[in-house]
């Protein structure tokens, strides 16, 4: 069931509809709820924005379950890719915390390689970088080459420069 009021879940719930009648959907990009560029009221705010936002996605994963495509759930041939275009430093600055490195990516679906567990590691707070953020353990672009090569089937040399650089991580199960 989806959350109330939330023109996110309003717009998965409609994703899942359309999948559901066959159109051609090969990739969507939809934001999340809420206001995460939190400074004020931050715990509350972050508590509030995640649980809905995480309650969407739960719906929105029973939903493609729960419907079936030939026999198999429409499941089966959906991820869901989520990021964040920018994490949090660790150190609070009066009003919460600020803007930092190692945003989060975090996949959801059949196809995934869930069995794989996480890609990377937290590196901890006791070492940061030179601006005192979260050290990177995974180039957000290894995974987005992982996406493109191994999802969507894609030349991604076009796409992402200098590709041959970057790790494919086998985030999809084959």
């Amino acid at each position: 069931m989806y959350p109330g009021n939330s023109g996110f879940a309003s717009r998965l719930r409609a994703l899942a509809k359309m999948l559901h009648m066959g159109l051609p959907i090969r990739c969507v990009a939809i934001d999340g709820n809420g206001g995460y560029d939190t400074h004020e009221n931050q715990a509350a705010t972050l508590t509030a924005n995640l649980t809905q936002f995480s309650q969407a996605l739960r719906a929105f994963q029973a939903d493609l379950e729960g419907r079936m495509e030939n026999g198999v759930p429409l499941a089966e041939r959906v991820i869901v890719h989520v990021w964040s275009e920018f994490g949090r430093r660790p150190a609070e600055n009066g009003s919460g915390t600020d803007h930092g490195a190692a945003g989060a990516s975090l996949l959801m679906g059949a196809p995934s390689n869930l069995a794989k567990g996480m890609e990377g590691e937290f590196t901890g707070v006791a070492t940061l970088d030179n601006h005192q953020n979260l050290r990177m353990s995974t180039d957000f672009r290894s995974v987005y080459k992982t996406l493109l090569e191994d999802w969507l089937g894609g030349d991604i040399s076009g796409v992402l420069p200098n590709a041959s650089q970057f790790a494919n991580l086998g985030l999809i199960k084959t």
